[in-house]
């Protein structure tokens, strides 16, 4: 396996998180929007420790409740995101 740079700082002592589930170490985007179950995002992340820069790809859907939701949905219509 190839080592990771860090894209702010060049840094090779990045990890990754390992965890798939929100109930343990992994980091999970959560997405609330008014009268809708929340919808929860696997993502993989990598975390520099040096300049403690955190990268966070997320997946494109969500099976949260049954209820499959793209990224972009959940996105606009959440209460917690705006555009910039």
């Amino acid at each position: 396996m190839q080592a990771r740079k860090c894209s702010q700082c060049g840094s090779l002592n990045v990890y990754k998180n390992t965890g798939k589930d929100w109930h343990q170490d992994g980091v999970v985007l959560q997405m609330l929007a008014v009268d809708m179950f929340p919808a929860h995002f696997q993502t993989q992340a990598y975390l520099c420790l040096d300049c403690r820069h955190l990268d966070i790809q997320v997946s494109e859907s969500s099976t949260e409740y049954g209820n499959q939701r793209t990224l972009t949905e959940a996105v606009q219509t959440s209460n917690n995101w705006v555009k910039v």
